[in-house]
């Protein structure tokens, strides 16, 4: 019964009863399938690329994960305790941090503007913000061959200042202006300048010696955070079980969201938007798919009533258009599978779609593909043309054989 109620399925969907040419409305009800699955392909593939994307740039700046105080005082971390840290589970390496608002200034130029200092170990703290792989010119380093402390800002913060490659910084932060209680004004020299992948924080950052920002912000001891970086694959979110017995009195955990409330709840209310848009196109082309069937059961009377008469049951006509729905889902899931991928190619591999000028680090729109997102979309799309099929099949199981026969 399979293969009969397969093959007469097949044929269906491929001939009109009567003009003995392709049906056109299966065509379209294949197009609006493939158009649908094609289109939430390109789009969740982009939504993930740009997602990773930006939390890269996030944490290229900030760790995805942080222990920060609770209470605003200080954090009290020694050598033993970060070292028990890395060795968790999950944990690629940890490092302290000391940030604070400050003013630069140039005096060369007699120019100032305000900045976020990010004070991080000269040697560890290089290569885990990132500074070495994104440095766009100068050296990476934080402690120059005499000793003295060396800076590295953002590249747009370094273009306000036009640049002073080797000139002398001078940072103040807000305490030195009304308290003589050991607040110091920092001094160190421009050492380079990275590009993190967003202009926020290329306008603002500024990366000094741990020694000097502690000098600056907390002379009485303790780092502001620390930051955590994880093994490939591991999530912010299962670091946080991992790391939690471990978290001095007075601080939490805080991931790269939770910091950033505001970009982490746009992304996703845009990646929701985006697909509830395209999953209600694909709605519309798998009801098309039950007007088609519909249509294609009123066409067909006479040859159901014969197959009746001929001593088919009902269960045989139910699955010879439940396998019309079917057919109709696989191709254009096979059709919408290819055109999106073909387009995930394009718009990430030509430079068909360019960003804007201000995204010049990264000129191509970026696309990730993940496979168990598009097979769930195709999973998704054969399941709802199997049940845009389900009425019109039960309607046709149900007819009359002798009314069929009338016409």
């Amino acid at each position: 019964m399979g293969s009969l109620s397969w093959h007469l399925a097949w044929r269906y969907i491929r001939r009109h009863p009567e003009r003995r040419t392709v049906a056109l409305a299966a065509v379209v009800s294949v197009s609006g399938v493939a158009l649908g699955v094609a289109a939430l392909i390109v789009v969740m593939s982009v939504l993930d690329g740009l997602e990773r994307f930006i939390s890269g740039s996030v944490t290229t700046a900030e760790a995805p994960l942080e222990i920060v105080s609770a209470s605003g005082d200080p954090i009290q971390a020694g050598d033993s305790l970060l070292a028990v840290m890395e060795s968790a589970p999950g944990i690629a390496s940890v490092s302290p941090y000391i940030e604070g608002e400050a003013i630069v200034r140039l005096p060369s130029r007699d120019l100032e503007t305000a900045c976020r200092i990010r004070g991080i170990d000269p040697v560890r703290g290089i290569s885990f913000a990132g500074i070495d792989s994104n440095l766009v010119y100068g050296e990476p380093v934080l402690v120059s061959d005499e000793g003295f402390p060396s800076a590295i800002t953002g590249l747009y913060l370094a273009e306000d200042l036009y640049h002073p490659l080797g000139d002398t910084l001078i940072f103040f932060p807000p305490e030195a202006f009304f308290t003589s209680r050991g607040f110091a004004v920092g001094r160190a020299v421009l050492a380079g300048a990275v590009e993190t992948g967003l202009p926020v924080n290329d306008k603002a950052l500024a990366y000094v010696p741990l020694e000097l920002a502690a000098r600056m912000f907390l002379p009485r001891g303790g780092v502001s955070g620390i930051a955590v970086d994880l093994e490939e694959g591991v999530t912010p979110e299962a670091a946080c079980g991992v790391l939690e017995p471990f978290v001095p009195e007075g601080a939490r955990l805080r991931t790269w969201k939770e910091k950033n409330p505001s970009l982490a709840a746009s992304m996703q209310l845009e990646r929701m938007g985006s697909f509830a848009a395209i999953l209600l196109i694909t709605l519309v082309a798998t009801f098309n798919i039950t007007g088609t069937i519909a249509r294609s059961v009123v066409e067909r009377r006479r040859d159901i009533s014969i197959l009746k008469a001929m001593g088919a049951t009902g269960r045989l006509v139910l699955s010879v258009f439940l396998w019309e729905g079917a057919l109709v889902g696989l191709v254009g899931v096979g059709a919408g599978l290819l055109l999106g991928l073909t387009g995930c190619w394009l718009i990430g591999s030509t430079g068909i779609l360019t960003l804007p000028d201000v995204y010049s680090f990264h000129e191509r729109i970026p696309v990730s593909v993940i496979p168990l997102n598009i097979a769930a979309v195709c999973a998704a799309s054969l399941l709802l043309s199997l049940a845009s099929a389900a009425l019109p099949a039960i309607k046709a199981a149900s007819l009359d054989p002798l009314k069929g026969l009338r016409g």
